[in-house]
């Protein structure tokens, strides 16, 4: 008896700690010079159908990763903004199946000065910024990735360095 009450007991702490993508949904981020995206036909040929968006149809998430990547990934979150000027930035949520799936997603990516990668537990975030406004007191694209990494840090997440992009060689094409 006692035995099965543990057990009942475990089962019960792992739910109730269990983290849903949900958790890391962006409440109330505003990136000044943009707005939530509106869905445009890209988007709909997708499967997005709202901001923020999240699923885990592999059919979708195939078109947004690959099919590859995509049979690793449990549920998909994104929020994105955007301008009038075609600038966008915002955030993509990956909850991969198991922690190898999520290393190998993690080694095939590289840094990119617009981008940030940050990890909790099978959760892989991934912020960027394309905003092109630089005009003093103004925010730009580092302080938008400043305040998304900030946001997520204090939800748990850790920065992760991905490996460096190597420059390619004239000489060997």
């Amino acid at each position: 008896m006692k035995k099965l009450l543990l057990i009942i007991g475990f089962v019960c702490f792992q739910s109730f700690s269990a983290q849903s993508i949900m958790d890391f949904d962006l409440k109330n981020v505003e990136l000044q010079g943009m707005k939530p995206a509106t869905i445009d036909k890209e988007m709909k040929d997708i499967g997005i159908t709202k901001i923020p968006f999240v699923t885990s149809d592999p059919d979708i998430i195939s078109k947004i990763e690959g099919p590859e990547t995509a049979a690793t990934i449990k549920n998909f979150y994104t929020f994105t903004y955007n301008n009038p000027k075609g600038d966008d930035g915002g955030v993509m949520v990956y909850e991969f199946k198991t922690k190898p799936d999520l290393e190998v997603f993690l080694a095939k990516n590289f840094e990119q000065s617009n981008a940030r990668i940050l990890v909790k537990g099978l959760f892989c975030i991934n912020i960027w910024s394309d905003y092109s406004l630089y005009v003093k007191g103004k925010e730009s694209s580092e302080d938008h990735l400043n305040k998304l990494e900030k946001y997520y840090v204090n939800l748990g997440a850790k920065r992760v360095k991905l490996q460096e992009m190597q420059p390619i060689d004239a000489t060997d094409q």
